[in-house]
């Protein structure tokens, strides 16, 4: 499993610890029983493994858990909260986790524009297309890039949404994650 390795400096008579990056942090509010508060960490702990060249430009998202929601999951930029619709299965609360924080990564991280122009290459949008602009959820760039995500860390999707991720996409993904591009 992922883990940055830290350097702990101790002196005689002053610890000091010195760590190469911090790892953000993912927040639960009041509504999050114990066992999604469980799954949400293994989850994030997977989502950074995937982005490892980018935390430097995630703030802590929170964590909030509906038991009325119109849609599975949604997520709030302006006050950085996620909220999923509970109950679920385990493999439909992480993947609706996992493209939810991909959104919190693309607002919150002003070095996801340099990600889009190759994105929407290889999922063959016209160069000029509107990142959050579509006719429909499965048109707009936004939600494709976050489903790529979702294939990246899963190796799959539990429902598609009628949407197609291009190997080349989630290479781009995959590649920016780890600062390779």
């Amino acid at each position: 499993m992922f883990h940055r390795i830290c350097l702990f400096l101790l002196a005689a008579a002053i610890g000091v610890s010195a760590c190469s990056d911090s790892v953000p942090e993912l927040r639960h509010d009041g509504t999050v029983p114990d066992d999604l508060r469980e799954l949400a960490d293994e989850t994030w702990n997977d989502f950074l493994e995937a982005f490892p060249a980018r935390w430097d430009c995630i703030p802590p998202p929170t964590l909030h858990a509906a038991w009325e929601l119109e849609t599975r999951a949604e997520y709030e930029p302006g006050t950085t909260t996620l909220s999923v619709r509970v109950p679920g299965t385990p493999a439909t609360l992480r993947s609706e986790l996992i493209h939810e924080f991909a959104h919190h990564l693309e607002f919150a991280c002003d070095e996801h524009v340099d990600l889009r122009p190759g994105f929407l290459a290889a999922q063959g949008f016209d160069p000029d297309t509107a990142w959050f602009d579509g006719d429909a959820w499965e048109t707009t760039p936004s939600e494709q890039y976050a489903e790529a995500v979702v294939e990246l860390i899963e190796g799959r999707r539990t429902h598609t949404g009628g949407v197609i991720i291009n190997d080349a996409a989630i290479s781009a993904v995959a590649d920016w994650g780890s600062g390779a591009r």
